[in-house]
């Protein structure tokens, strides 16, 4: 994959994030959760979650509950539901900084998606 149709991949399934949020589990929810994206195709993206609607904006944010580090490749594995949040950590893949109980709380509140959805109109 290049860089850039890696980028695309990545901004499509962070951007799809907002749609697929299960308002049932984000019933009260008030945060935001960083991800820094390391890598050819990374960046960094927050997610505001409130009011049970999610909104994403591009670049970091100061004030995160929860920080969530890896690289692309780990981002697309746990988007696509190749590898869960657990594994990613116990393999070094994966760093958070933060509320714990948030990051547990990532794989209820934005189920995965298809490789379909992840790669359509990103080449």
């Amino acid at each position: 994959m290049s860089e850039t149709t890696t980028r695309d991949t990545v901004r499509k399934i962070i951007h799809g994030m907002a749609s697929r949020l299960d308002k049932n589990a984000s019933r009260a929810m008030d945060a935001v959760i960083q991800f820094e994206i390391s890598g050819d195709g990374g960046g960094e993206y927050a997610l505001s979650i409130r009011d049970q609607a999610c909104a994403v904006a591009e670049g970091g944010h100061t004030n995160a509950n929860a920080t969530m580090k890896m690289s692309v490749e780990t981002f697309i594995d746990l988007a696509l539901g190749r590898t869960t949040g657990s594994q990613a950590f116990y393999r070094r893949k994966l760093r958070f900084n933060g509320d714990l109980n948030l990051v547990m709380k990532i794989h209820k509140l934005f189920p995965s998606v298809s490789i379909d959805e992840a790669s359509a109109n990103s080449a």
